[in-house]
C-alpha cells in the first residue's frame, strides 16, 4: 500500500472507485501531490498540539464516486472520527493543486479526530455541538494556514465560511453527521474551509 510521511509518521494512502464515478483517479499524480503536501508539513515547525493532530491520521483514501463508509454512502470528502481516516474526493484533491492548500484541508480534519478523542470519543451530540466543533477546527485551519504560508485570499476564504453561522449548517448537513462514525463530509469547490 502507498504511504506518505507526514511528520514521522507514516500514513497509508489508499484508493477507491465508487458507484457512479465519473471522474478517473491518476494515482501518480494523486500520490505525487500528497508527497508535496507531506513535505511541505515537514518543513514546519509546529506547536506540540499541531503536530500530534497530523501524526494521529491513521489513513487518507482517495475515492470518486460514491463510497461505503460504515454502512452509509458518502460521495464528498469527510473524515471517519473514530477510525481516523480521512475519505478525500480526488477531484476536490486535484482542483486544489497548491499544497499549502491541501495541507490546511488534511490538518482540519486532524483536528476533527482531535475533537473526537478530547470529547471521550464521542460524536457531536447535536447541531449546536457540531457546529461549534467546525468553528474550532476552522479556527485552528486558519492559524494552521498561517505557518504553511497560504496568501491572504485563502485565509480570508476560510475566515468567511468560519463566520457564517448558518453556512456551516448548511455544509454539515449535507453530509452524514454522527452517523456510524462517517461524520460531516465536506463538498468540494475552488478550495474548501473545512466542515
Amino acid at each position: 500500500m502507498a504511504s506518505i510521511k507526514v511528520l514521522g509518521a507514516t500514513i497509508p494512502v489508499e484508493f477507491k472507485v465508487g458507484r457512479e464515478a465519473v471522474l478517473p483517479m491518476d494515482k501518480a499524480a494523486i500520490l505525487k501531490g500528497a508527497g508535496e503536501m507531506a513535505a511541505l508539513i515537514n518543513s514546519k515547525t509546529w506547536p506540540p498540539a499541531f503536530a500530534a493532530a497530523f501524526k494521529g491520521m491513521k489513513k487518507i483514501v482517495f475515492f470518486e464516486g460514491k463510497v461505503k463508509v460504515n454502512g452509509h454512502l458518502i460521495d464528498r470528502p469527510g473524515i471517519d472520527e473514530d477510525d481516523a481516516i480521512f475519505y478525500w474526493e480526488a477531484s476536490e484533491f486535484n482542483n486544489n493543486t497548491d499544497a499549502d492548500v491541501r495541507a490546511n484541508t488534511f490538518f482540519h480534519d486532524c483536528w476533527h479526530v482531535v475533537q473526537f478523542k478530547a470529547k471521550g470519543n464521542k460524536f457531536a451530540k447535536d447541531d449546536k455541538e457540531r457546529v461549534a466543533r467546525e468553528v474550532d477546527a476552522l479556527n485552528q485551519q486558519i492559524a494552521v494556514a498561517r505557518i504553511l504560508g497560504n496568501d491572504a485570499r485563502e485565509i480570508k476564504f476560510i475566515e468567511d465560511f468560519r463566520d457564517d453561522q448558518s453556512r456551516i449548517k448548511a455544509r454539515l448537513d449535507e453530509g452524514v453527521a454522527g452517523v456510524g462514525g462517517a461524520v460531516a463530509p465536506h463538498k468540494p469547490g475552488a478550495m474548501r474551509p473545512g466542515g
